[in-house]
């Protein structure tokens, strides 16, 4: 449904413009308002839950209604690209819409006496709420049966037997032993005089176990104030606490017999009919200590009843055949382990949101199953692709770009936890890793399951490996090498009729998108020569080295929109990409031995992303790319003139760029360019070499800096191997962007000197969330007070730095990761001889990491700021990790040996 009404609401507007333009209006009227009626019929059930099999009918209706949605795409497309006079609408068009028509009038009806799927719209749940998961481990069904079955194990009707009796809970983690024994416990304590529920663990405190115990059973910590706490004076206590009565006692995750034996001493043998219950892993331990209760793996229809629960609230639910043959594939790998059916259950109870997903959502949603199980996707990556297939639709008016549209719906499917944001951190070279997103494997099991059942993504690997012949092929994603899917492929070609799979019935022509991963290749795949309509192609990864595959088949690929050769170890791009006048994305990235991109890429009117390797020279007439919305490492060392030309690239979202020796009229072009592009929420400038400037220059021509436009978000600027570079002259000092970029949510830098009041500056940045700084020099001390200083930071770096911050109180309230560096001579020069930093006062600190430089300081000093050091890591109230590394040892002063 939600495929059907993503693909015949994108056509509808293509076709809409189309027959506006070549004034065909009066002509096929009539069809495509029979297209906007399925529209409108597939987007009012695009709330339903899953199908029912009633909906039978309306599923082959959907079915139909967005093959003919891609078939009338691909016509539209292909009489874009001909040449045919005005007012001679092609014959196909015509056909297509009578199908619209037709299948406008056979669209199937609800059934009498089943709810409409608007009823189910009209009531959605709130946002984020679904149904109660279980109270933790509590909820595992069958533990009524297995808790009956430990009883009966413990023999309590046995009057004869009055002897201490010992019951061993035994299994593999995450079985629910210790949910087994507890609900044991909740049952039989009242029948015993005292009772007690303690977990040992590894590596136990055996006094801090025996005081639990004791606490358990009554005695408070006041009553035994003044008493010794050694380990032999409370087995004492224990055991005279036990010894006249009938006592129950539950010892949770015993590991070792030690322990055990040093437990089993306090527990009094009264001979009166009390009981000892252990949980332990170790069926050896189990059996050395008593009678043994083996746990064993939930039934099929208990894990499944489990697993309803945690999905659903109830264990009686009745789903659907989708949801119960999704639900069977993840139970197999679950195996029983109730901790494991309870997780993946929780996290699939976040999935049953799926269906209160608006239908461009779904699609994109649907569009994860083309990556493989726990792949990290790069979220640019992901939304220009989704671009590329149309799934990312502007409202009337809307005037935001297609990328900002997607990165929208992007977070939208990361607030409703549809997908995984996995963190992000910085590498050692000063780069930040791109944001990278994943996708549980029970969502992926579920929505590969709707992908199959939508026809939406073909997958080609060691299980599948042919495609279908029944139905047209759309998308297809070829996964790892040396699979069945190339042994099949293989074996065709060697047939007597095996030109391409197309030839073979495979209807590849149809193929709108096509993602290789590596060590696949396209060449073992799919034959690109049938592919007329291919929008996608991602080869990301894939060795294309020693192919001609874009040098024979890339200039016919004129419907591409993204074009994904990130990493393939070409070493050419040919000429006939300027065929391409409706590509949108093309990814060069990491491939070093692309010296030159051709000239006729100034063609493509359409770019709006374009990145390749700081060492591919740029063509003359980059700046007729007004498109472009993104320019990544890109480098001027062969392209002087691209410091001129960036200025008629006024739609700039994204500039990373490397300055090569800059003349200063080139600095002078490159400032001007800069300030035309006000668009600009991610920078980058990195600048190799440059004559030095005197330091005069930076302190009073102000007006010469450039000023950061509100829409910054990230900015990062450093020089490579110079201290003062164009970057110093040109960009502004820290305590400029206080004012100029109230977005600023990440910002790395490479600073000549560090001044508090820089600091004092960048803590009023309200969205600042990331800060990197590497001083060249620090020549005071330098404070970050409480208050409303840094209010969201979450990560703050100061490398490369001699002098480490003081952290005031209420300082940065949010931050998580710490990283700082100081030199202990200067830090004793600048009156700080008690390397007391306010760490203590980062109350949400994570990680710390603290670089300490010994050159020109005293053993003692060396010595007194580790200990510094300890005590701040033994005190830190959220007992922060902290690490610790010297270095300049060897540089340190020590006593003459003569004194």
């Amino acid at each position: 449904m939600e495929t059907a009404a993503a693909a015949v609401g994108s056509v509808l507007r293509k076709l809409q413009a189309y027959l506006s333009d070549h004034k065909e209006e009066d002509h096929c009227g009539g069809g495509v308002k029979q297209l906007g009626r399925i529209h409108a019929a597939l987007l009012g059930n695009a709330g339903a839950l899953p199908r029912q099999p009633h909906d039978e009918p309306a599923a082959a209706w959907t079915g139909e209604a967005r093959e003919l949605a891609y078939d009338v795409e691909d016509a539209v497309d292909g009489l874009l690209v001909a040449s045919s006079p005005p007012g001679s609408l092609s014959r196909t068009i015509t056909g297509l819409l009578q199908r619209a028509t037709d299948l406008s009038r056979a669209r199937p009806r609800t059934p009498a006496g089943v709810p409409a799927a608007a009823a189910v719209v009209d009531h959605p749940r709130k946002k984020h709420q679904l149904p109660p998961p279980p109270d933790g481990e509590a909820g595992v069904v069958g533990v009524d049966d297995a808790r009956d079955g430990l009883i009966r194990r413990l023999r309590l009707r046995d009057e004869d037997d009055e002897q201490v009796k010992v019951v061993s809970v035994v299994g593999p983690v995450a079985m629910g032993k210790t949910t087994l024994a507890a609900a044991a416990y909740g049952v039989l304590k009242s029948r015993f005089d005292c009772a007690a529920f303690v977990s040992v663990g590894l590596d136990p405190d055996i006094t801090q176990v025996l005081e639990r115990a004791l606490r358990q059973l009554g005695v408070s910590k006041e009553a035994n104030a003044g008493e010794p706490r050694d380990e032999s004076s409370l087995v004492s206590r224990l055991r005279e606490l036990l010894q006249n009565k009938r006592y129950l006692i539950v010892l949770d995750d015993v590991w070792e017999k030690s322990s055990w034996e040093k437990i089993r001493i306090a527990l009094a043998d009264n001979h009166l009919g009390s009981r000892i219950v252990t949980t332990t892993r170790s069926l050896e331990f189990a059996d050395e200590v008593g009678a043994t209760y083996e746990l064993k793996p939930l039934s099929s229809e208990n894990s499944k009843k489990l697993f309803f629960r945690t999905v659903f609230g109830c264990e009686d639910k009745q789903p659907d055949d989708e949801f119960t043959e999704a639900t069977d594939k993840i139970l197999e790998k679950c195996g029983g382990v109730p901790l494991a059916i309870i997780t993946l259950g929780k996290l699939l109870a976040v999935s049953t949101g799926y269906y209160n997903l608006p239908s461009h959502l779904r699609a994109c949603l649907l569009y994860m199953s083309i990556f493989p199980e726990n792949y990290e996707i790069r979220r640019d990556r992901l939304i220009w692709r989704w671009i590329a297939e149309g799934f990312v639709r502007p409202g009337d008016g809307q005037e935001v770009s297609l990328f900002e549209l997607g990165q929208s719906y992007f977070d939208e499917l990361v607030n409703r936890s549809m997908i995984q944001f996995l963190d992000i951190d910085f590498s050692d070279d000063g780069y930040r890793d791109e944001y990278c997103c994943s996708v549980s494997f029970p969502v992926m099991d579920f929505i590969r399951y709707l992908s199959d059942q939508e026809n939406f993504v073909t997958v080609l690997d060691s299980v599948q490996g042919l495609l279908p012949s029944d139905m047209p092929v759309r998308r297809v994603s070829v996964r790892g090498g040396g699979s069945k899917a190339e042994d099949v492929v293989s074996k065709r070609r060697k047939a007597e009729d095996s030109a391409s799979l197309g030839s073979n019935g495979m209807n590849v022509p149809h193929l709108r998108s096509l993602t290789v991963f590596s060590p696949a290749t396209p060449e073992t795949s799919i034959d690109l020569k049938t592919c007329k309509f291919l929008r996608v192609l991602d080869l990301e990864g894939c060795d294309l080295s020693e192919s001609e595959l874009l040098q024979d088949h890339l200039g016919s690929l004129v419907h591409l929109r993204y074009l994904g050769l990130r990493e393939t170890r070409i070493a050419s791009v040919p000429e006939e990409i300027g065929n391409l006048k409706f590509l949108q994305t093309l990814d060069l990235d990491e491939n070093l031995k692309v010296f030159d991109l051709p000239a006729s890429i100034t063609r493509l009117g359409e770019l709006t992303c374009l990145r390749v390797s700081t060492l591919t020279r740029l063509p003359s007439g980059i700046g007729s790319l007004t498109a472009l919305e993104e320019l990544s490492d890109v480098s001027t060392r062969y392209a002087p003139d691209l410091v001129k030309e960036l200025g008629s690239l006024t739609k700039l979202r994204v500039l990373k760029i490397r300055l090569y020796r800059l003349s200063r009229s080139e600095e002078e072009a490159f400032l001007e360019s800069l300030r035309n592009l006000r668009k600009l929420q991610t920078l980058e400038v990195y600048a190799d070499g440059g004559d030095e400037p005197e330091k005069k220059e930076l302190c009073e021509e102000e007006e010469a800096w450039w000023a950061p436009p509100r829409s910054l978000v990230e900015f990062s600027a450093g020089a490579l191997n110079a201290h003062w570079s164009p970057v110093a002259r040109l960009l502004p000092p820290l305590r400029r962007f206080d004012a100029a970029a109230p977005n600023l949510s990440v910002l790395v830098a490479k600073v000549a000197e560090l001044r508090q009041r820089d600091v004092d500056a960048l803590g009023t940045l309200p969205a600042l969330r990331v800060l990197r700084l590497e001083p060249y020099a620090t020549a005071e001390a330098i404070h970050v007070s409480g208050g409303a200083c840094f209010p969201r930071l979450t990560e703050c770096r100061f490398r490369d730095a001699d002098v480490a911050p003081v952290f005031g109180r209420g300082a940065m309230p949010r931050l998580r990761r710490l990283e700082i560096c100081f030199n202990v001579r200067k830090t004793v020069d600048l009156g700080n001889g008690g390397f007391e930093f306010g760490l203590e006062n980062l109350l949400c600190l994570e990680e710390v990491s603290v670089y300490v430089g010994c050159q020109e300081s005293t053993e003692p000093e060396a010595e007194a700021a580790e200990a510094a050091l300890r005590r701040a890591a033994d005190g830190h109230p959220n007992r922060a990790a902290f690490d610790v590394i010297t270095f300049g040892e060897e540089l340190m002063c020590f006593p003459d040996d003569d004194n």
